[in-house]
């Protein structure tokens, strides 16, 4: 049926919602969450690229430190499984996989596009 519909598969729907919320904070498009509390910039380190493997799903320890991209943010420690899988720990490690002409779109709009393309 989402073949029918040419549409993604939900998974992949809710992080590109994940990652347009978080473009909106990270921009200040949000009044009411204030990015300078939750999101610490990430110094430009070299790049690297965790191995993606498709038929299976793995927990790399190098997963969570990769920055793509010289907007990245620091990933905050966790400690509980609640807080690893809480939206701004789970979107910014997404984000910093992001290559930086992703996360330099000029609108929302644009950077929807930029995410279908990536």
């Amino acid at each position: 049926m989402l073949k029918q519909l040419e549409l993604p598969p939900l998974q992949e729907r809710r992080k590109i919602n994940r990652l347009v919320m978080f473009y909106k904070v990270a921009e200040g498009l949000v009044p009411a969450i204030q990015a300078t509390n939750y999101l610490k910039p990430a110094r430009v380190k070299r790049q690297i690229k965790a191995k993606q493997y498709s038929d299976c799903d793995t927990l790399n320890i190098i997963d969570k430190q990769v920055i793509n991209n010289d907007r990245g943010f620091v990933v905050k420690n966790s400690n509980s499984n609640q807080y690893k899988n809480s939206f701004f720990v789970k979107t910014i490690i997404e984000w910093n996989h992001l290559d930086s002409r992703v996360v330099h779109a000029e609108t929302v709009e644009g950077f929807k596009s930029a995410l279908h393309f990536d």
